[in-house]
């Protein structure tokens, strides 16, 4: 399995179907990319830096899956916009 390198917009815009107040979040500096990738097979795993986020099933191609915290860091298992994947954020 080759992961590729995602860009900061690209990522945007797989959480913005699970976080409507993204760019809110963004522009106040709670919430800021780190880094992201893709696999071959299309799932994504994005790390991000935040004293706070919203994230929220939307629609049938979103959802909330599993969610484990641990050392100030926390994992979301989603599918956002049909793509699944993981969001690693570590607390700020």
């Amino acid at each position: 399995m080759v992961a590729r390198q995602i860009t900061e917009t690209e990522a945007w815009d797989i959480i913005k179907p699970v976080c409507r107040e993204l760019f809110e979040l963004v522009n106040e500096k709670m919430t800021s990319f780190v880094s992201a990738t893709e696999n071959d097979n299309g799932s994504f795993l994005i790390n991000l830096k935040a004293s706070r986020i919203h994230l929220a099933s939307r629609g049938f191609k979103d959802s909330i899956g599993d969610i484990e915290y641990s050392d100030n860091t926390l994992r979301i298992g989603l599918r956002a916009n049909g793509k699944p994947g993981n969001i690693v954020i570590k607390l700020a």
